[in-house]
C-alpha cells in the first residue's frame, strides 16, 4: 500500500482533513473511496470493528487492506485515511 503524508498550515477539523486527503488520493487512484479512517488525537476510528490485530496493525487497517485498500493518506500526523479505487 502506498502512503502519502500531507501537511497543512493550520489545525484541521475532520471534514477538512478528509477533503484534503481525497484531493490527494485523486492523483493516485480513480474515483477514490474511503474504506477506513483514524483520528489519532481522539482514538476514534471507522469502521469500529475489533475483530483482529496482526503485525502491529489495528482492526480498522486490516479491514481496509482486506477490501482492496491501495492508498494511505496521513494528514498532519493526526488523521489517517485508507482509500480504494471506487466502482463507477
Amino acid at each position: 500500500m502506498k502512503t502519502v503524508k500531507l501537511k497543512s498550515d493550520k489545525e484541521l477539523a475532520f471534514h477538512d482533513a478528509r477533503s484534503l486527503a481525497n484531493k490527494e488520493a485523486i492523483k493516485y487512484i480513480q474515483d477514490p473511496m474511503i474504506l477506513s479512517w483514524l483520528n489519532r488525537k481522539t482514538g476514534q476510528h471507522s469502521p469500529d470493528v475489533d475483530c483482529c490485530q496482526e503485525d502491529g496493525k489495528e482492526s480498522w487497517e486490516i479491514y481496509a487492506e482486506s477490501r482492496g485498500g491501495k492508498l494511505r493518506a496521513e494528514v498532519d500526523d493526526q488523521f489517517v485515511f485508507i482509500f480504494r479505487e471506487g466502482i463507477m
